[in-house]
Protein backbone atom coordinates (compact mmCIF):
# COMPACT_ATOMS: atom_id res chain seq x y z
CA UNK A 1 0.00 0.00 0.00
CA UNK A 2 1.37 3.84 -0.58
CA UNK A 3 1.56 5.45 2.45
CA UNK A 4 -0.06 8.07 3.03
CA UNK A 5 1.51 11.59 2.51
CA UNK A 6 1.41 13.58 5.90
CA UNK A 7 1.53 16.68 7.08
CA UNK A 8 -0.48 20.13 6.17
CA UNK A 9 -1.74 19.82 2.76
CA UNK A 10 -2.54 23.40 0.89
CA UNK A 11 -6.15 23.73 -0.27
CA UNK A 12 -5.38 25.06 -3.49
CA UNK A 13 -3.44 21.30 -3.72
CA UNK A 14 -6.00 19.69 -2.15
CA UNK A 15 -8.61 21.00 -5.07
CA UNK A 16 -6.07 20.09 -7.79
CA UNK A 17 -5.76 16.26 -6.29
CA UNK A 18 -9.58 16.21 -6.71
CA UNK A 19 -9.69 16.88 -9.72
CA UNK A 20 -7.18 14.80 -11.00
CA UNK A 21 -8.56 11.94 -9.76
CA UNK A 22 -11.92 12.66 -11.53
CA UNK A 23 -9.99 13.05 -14.63
CA UNK A 24 -7.63 9.85 -13.81
CA UNK A 25 -10.87 7.96 -13.15
CA UNK A 26 -12.78 9.11 -16.20
CA UNK A 27 -15.46 11.17 -14.51
CA UNK A 28 -14.31 13.83 -16.16
CA UNK A 29 -13.38 12.94 -19.86
CA UNK A 30 -11.53 14.53 -22.48
CA UNK A 31 -13.39 17.84 -23.99
CA UNK A 32 -15.33 18.10 -20.62
CA UNK A 33 -15.82 21.29 -18.96
CA UNK A 34 -14.19 21.77 -15.64
CA UNK A 35 -16.66 23.54 -13.03
CA UNK A 36 -15.85 27.76 -12.86
CA UNK A 37 -14.01 29.52 -10.66
CA UNK A 38 -17.34 30.24 -8.86
CA UNK A 39 -18.35 27.56 -8.59
CA UNK A 40 -14.79 25.85 -7.33
CA UNK A 41 -14.44 28.74 -4.62
CA UNK A 42 -18.22 27.84 -3.15
CA UNK A 43 -17.66 24.80 -2.86
CA UNK A 44 -14.51 24.51 -1.20
CA UNK A 45 -15.07 27.94 0.72
CA UNK A 46 -12.28 29.28 -0.85
CA UNK A 47 -11.53 32.55 -2.56
CA UNK A 48 -11.37 32.46 -6.46
CA UNK A 49 -7.11 32.84 -6.82
CA UNK A 50 -6.83 30.13 -4.30
CA UNK A 51 -9.27 28.26 -7.14
CA UNK A 52 -7.36 29.97 -9.91
CA UNK A 53 -3.77 28.10 -8.73
CA UNK A 54 -5.39 24.77 -8.45
CA UNK A 55 -6.46 25.20 -12.23
CA UNK A 56 -2.87 26.47 -12.88
CA UNK A 57 -1.44 23.47 -11.36
CA UNK A 58 -3.76 21.37 -13.65
CA UNK A 59 -2.61 23.10 -16.69
CA UNK A 60 0.97 23.29 -16.47
CA UNK A 61 0.65 19.45 -15.98
CA UNK A 62 -1.06 19.65 -19.36
CA UNK A 63 -4.19 17.83 -17.82
CA UNK A 64 -6.37 20.77 -18.20
CA UNK A 65 -6.67 23.36 -21.21
CA UNK A 66 -7.37 26.93 -20.02
CA UNK A 67 -10.31 28.79 -20.70
CA UNK A 68 -10.84 32.15 -21.79
CA UNK A 69 -13.72 35.23 -22.37
CA UNK A 70 -15.94 33.34 -19.73
CA UNK A 71 -15.31 30.02 -21.32
CA UNK A 72 -14.58 26.89 -18.63
CA UNK A 73 -11.41 25.02 -18.56
CA UNK A 74 -11.99 21.97 -20.01
CA UNK A 75 -9.67 18.23 -19.81
CA UNK A 76 -7.01 18.25 -22.42
CA UNK A 77 -7.39 15.24 -24.73
CA UNK A 78 -4.00 12.68 -24.49
CA UNK A 79 -1.38 13.91 -27.08
CA UNK A 80 -0.22 11.66 -29.90
CA UNK A 81 3.60 10.89 -29.41
CA UNK A 82 5.84 10.71 -32.34
CA UNK A 83 8.85 8.49 -31.82
CA UNK A 84 12.18 10.11 -33.45
CA UNK A 85 14.16 7.13 -34.35
CA UNK A 86 18.50 8.80 -34.19
CA UNK A 87 20.37 5.44 -34.73
CA UNK A 88 17.84 3.22 -35.97
CA UNK A 89 19.06 2.60 -39.64
CA UNK A 90 17.25 5.39 -40.84
CA UNK A 91 20.49 7.58 -41.61
CA UNK A 92 21.48 4.60 -43.68
CA UNK A 93 18.58 4.43 -45.70
CA UNK A 94 18.99 7.89 -46.36
CA UNK A 95 22.68 7.38 -47.84
CA UNK A 96 21.41 4.22 -49.62
CA UNK A 97 19.04 6.62 -51.37
CA UNK A 98 21.60 8.93 -52.53
CA UNK A 99 22.25 6.54 -55.15
CA UNK A 100 19.18 5.63 -56.31
CA UNK A 101 16.85 7.61 -59.56
CA UNK A 102 15.23 10.74 -58.58
CA UNK A 103 12.08 9.48 -58.93
CA UNK A 104 12.88 6.84 -55.86
CA UNK A 105 14.74 9.95 -53.99
CA UNK A 106 11.48 12.40 -54.15
CA UNK A 107 8.97 9.46 -52.70
CA UNK A 108 10.93 9.34 -48.87
CA UNK A 109 11.85 12.30 -46.38
CA UNK A 110 13.84 12.64 -43.32
CA UNK A 111 10.19 13.60 -41.85
CA UNK A 112 8.60 10.29 -43.04
CA UNK A 113 11.80 8.25 -41.80
CA UNK A 114 12.40 9.79 -38.62
CA UNK A 115 8.59 10.58 -37.53
CA UNK A 116 6.42 8.27 -39.33
CA UNK A 117 4.70 11.45 -40.75
CA UNK A 118 3.71 11.52 -44.14
CA UNK A 119 5.01 14.57 -46.49
CA UNK A 120 1.53 14.69 -48.23
CA UNK A 121 0.08 15.60 -44.23
CA UNK A 122 2.78 18.96 -44.10
CA UNK A 123 3.06 22.16 -45.23
CA UNK A 124 7.12 22.69 -45.51
CA UNK A 125 9.37 25.85 -45.80
CA UNK A 126 12.91 26.49 -46.33
CA UNK A 127 14.62 29.40 -45.52
CA UNK A 128 18.78 30.08 -46.47
CA UNK A 129 20.80 32.74 -45.52
CA UNK A 130 24.22 33.07 -45.04
CA UNK A 131 26.45 34.17 -41.66
CA UNK A 132 29.63 34.12 -40.24
CA UNK A 133 30.62 31.52 -37.63
CA UNK A 134 30.99 32.55 -34.57
CA UNK A 135 33.42 31.21 -31.59
CA UNK A 136 30.92 28.34 -31.06
CA UNK A 137 30.00 27.40 -34.72
CA UNK A 138 33.48 27.94 -35.85
CA UNK A 139 35.04 25.19 -33.05
CA UNK A 140 32.14 22.33 -33.96
CA UNK A 141 32.72 22.79 -37.33
CA UNK A 142 36.44 23.26 -37.33
CA UNK A 143 36.81 26.92 -38.88
CA UNK A 144 37.94 30.08 -38.05
CA UNK A 145 35.41 32.33 -36.66
CA UNK A 146 34.08 34.63 -39.18
CA UNK A 147 34.06 31.90 -42.11
CA UNK A 148 31.08 32.35 -44.25
CA UNK A 149 28.18 29.65 -43.71
CA UNK A 150 25.10 28.42 -44.79
CA UNK A 151 22.19 28.84 -42.79
CA UNK A 152 19.19 26.79 -43.64
CA UNK A 153 15.77 26.22 -41.57
CA UNK A 154 13.45 24.27 -42.13
CA UNK A 155 9.95 24.02 -40.86
CA UNK A 156 6.70 21.49 -41.35
CA UNK A 157 3.58 22.24 -40.23
CA UNK A 158 0.49 19.85 -40.29
CA UNK A 159 -1.72 21.00 -42.83
CA UNK A 160 -5.08 20.23 -40.46
CA UNK A 161 -4.64 22.07 -37.06
CA UNK A 162 -1.68 24.83 -38.71
CA UNK A 163 0.87 23.43 -35.71
CA UNK A 164 4.12 22.58 -36.03
CA UNK A 165 5.38 19.17 -36.47
CA UNK A 166 9.14 19.78 -37.41
CA UNK A 167 11.85 22.31 -37.01
CA UNK A 168 15.42 22.40 -37.27
CA UNK A 169 18.51 24.78 -38.48
CA UNK A 170 21.41 23.77 -40.38
CA UNK A 171 25.18 25.38 -40.79
CA UNK A 172 26.94 24.50 -43.41
CA UNK A 173 30.75 26.04 -44.86
CA UNK A 174 29.74 28.32 -48.01
CA UNK A 175 33.14 27.22 -49.24
CA UNK A 176 32.08 23.41 -48.88
CA UNK A 177 28.87 23.35 -51.16
CA UNK A 178 29.56 26.81 -53.64
CA UNK A 179 30.50 24.36 -56.35
CA UNK A 180 26.86 23.98 -56.82
CA UNK A 181 25.03 26.92 -57.06
CA UNK A 182 21.74 25.00 -56.57
CA UNK A 183 22.69 24.14 -53.01
CA UNK A 184 22.61 27.73 -52.17
CA UNK A 185 19.19 27.78 -53.67
CA UNK A 186 16.26 27.70 -51.19
CA UNK A 187 13.70 27.63 -53.85
CA UNK A 188 15.17 24.04 -54.90
CA UNK A 189 13.67 22.48 -51.69
CA UNK A 190 13.01 19.81 -50.94
CA UNK A 191 15.84 18.23 -52.76
CA UNK A 192 15.35 14.97 -53.82
CA UNK A 193 17.57 12.58 -51.93
CA UNK A 194 17.76 14.88 -48.54
CA UNK A 195 20.81 16.49 -47.17
CA UNK A 196 23.18 13.44 -48.09
CA UNK A 197 22.32 13.75 -51.54
CA UNK A 198 23.19 17.21 -51.56
CA UNK A 199 26.76 16.27 -49.99
CA UNK A 200 26.88 14.01 -52.72
CA UNK A 201 26.68 15.98 -55.72
CA UNK A 202 29.78 18.27 -54.47
CA UNK A 203 31.95 14.92 -53.71
CA UNK A 204 31.12 14.94 -50.18
CA UNK A 205 29.91 11.18 -48.45
CA UNK A 206 29.43 10.85 -44.99
CA UNK A 207 30.66 8.50 -42.55
CA UNK A 208 28.26 8.60 -39.45
CA UNK A 209 26.44 11.03 -37.48
CA UNK A 210 27.11 12.21 -33.68
CA UNK A 211 24.13 13.25 -32.28
CA UNK A 212 23.58 14.82 -28.49
CA UNK A 213 19.89 15.56 -27.20
CA UNK A 214 19.32 17.99 -23.72
CA UNK A 215 16.10 19.86 -22.94
CA UNK A 216 15.18 23.27 -22.49
CA UNK A 217 12.74 25.73 -22.21
CA UNK A 218 11.18 26.83 -25.32
CA UNK A 219 10.60 30.86 -25.71
CA UNK A 220 6.49 31.71 -25.94
CA UNK A 221 6.50 32.06 -29.95
CA UNK A 222 7.87 28.24 -30.00
CA UNK A 223 5.25 27.57 -27.30
CA UNK A 224 2.76 28.34 -29.11
CA UNK A 225 3.54 27.32 -33.18
CA UNK A 226 3.83 23.74 -31.63
CA UNK A 227 0.84 24.71 -29.38
CA UNK A 228 2.28 23.03 -26.30
CA UNK A 229 1.19 22.76 -22.83
CA UNK A 230 2.73 25.65 -20.00
CA UNK A 231 5.74 23.64 -18.68
CA UNK A 232 6.62 20.82 -21.10
CA UNK A 233 10.56 21.55 -21.80
CA UNK A 234 11.65 21.90 -25.40
CA UNK A 235 14.05 18.38 -26.46
CA UNK A 236 17.07 19.73 -28.85
CA UNK A 237 19.09 17.37 -30.58
CA UNK A 238 22.14 18.59 -31.87
CA UNK A 239 23.64 16.28 -35.01
CA UNK A 240 26.83 16.70 -36.59
CA UNK A 241 27.41 15.34 -39.64
CA UNK A 242 31.18 14.22 -40.20
CA UNK A 243 32.42 13.20 -43.95
CA UNK A 244 34.96 10.07 -44.37
CA UNK A 245 37.67 12.45 -43.97
CA UNK A 246 36.84 13.24 -40.53
CA UNK A 247 35.58 16.66 -40.88
CA UNK A 248 32.33 17.45 -39.40
CA UNK A 249 31.11 19.14 -42.58
CA UNK A 250 27.32 20.39 -41.27
CA UNK A 251 25.70 20.56 -38.07
CA UNK A 252 21.87 21.16 -37.33
CA UNK A 253 20.18 21.39 -34.03
CA UNK A 254 16.60 19.98 -34.13
CA UNK A 255 14.03 20.78 -31.65
CA UNK A 256 10.88 18.37 -30.85
CA UNK A 257 8.12 19.34 -27.51
CA UNK A 258 9.31 16.81 -24.67
CA UNK A 259 5.09 15.99 -24.13
CA UNK A 260 4.75 14.73 -27.82
CA UNK A 261 8.15 12.93 -28.40
CA UNK A 262 9.79 9.45 -27.60
CA UNK A 263 13.66 9.38 -28.83
CA UNK A 264 14.64 5.97 -29.69
CA UNK A 265 18.17 4.65 -29.85
CA UNK A 266 19.44 1.37 -31.18
CA UNK A 267 23.00 0.29 -30.90
CA UNK A 268 24.20 -3.02 -33.02
CA UNK A 269 26.31 -5.05 -31.28
CA UNK A 270 29.02 -6.97 -33.37
CA UNK A 271 29.00 -10.88 -32.43
CA UNK A 272 32.13 -12.43 -30.38
CA UNK A 273 33.99 -13.87 -33.22
CA UNK A 274 35.46 -18.00 -32.43
CA UNK A 275 38.56 -16.80 -32.19
CA UNK A 276 37.75 -14.36 -29.19
CA UNK A 277 35.33 -17.33 -27.65
CA UNK A 278 38.60 -19.77 -27.99
CA UNK A 279 40.96 -16.88 -26.68
CA UNK A 280 38.56 -15.99 -23.76
CA UNK A 281 37.93 -19.89 -22.96
CA UNK A 282 41.72 -20.49 -22.54
CA UNK A 283 42.37 -17.13 -20.35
Amino acid sequence: MTPETSGFVPVRDRIANHLREAIASGELKPGDALPSLSVISAEWEVAKATAEGALALLRDEGLVVPGGRGKPATVQAPKKRHNIYLSDGWTQQQKDLVLRPEAERRETGAIELTAGISIDDTDSSSIYTETSADAEQAQILGVEPGTPLVQRVYEMVHKSTGLRCSWSVSYIPRALIEGNPALLDQNNEPWPGGHQHQLYTVGIELARFTRTVFSAQPTPSERAAWGMNPGTPMLHVLSRSIDTQDRVVEYSEARYPADTTEITVTEELRPWTSEQLNAAGGA
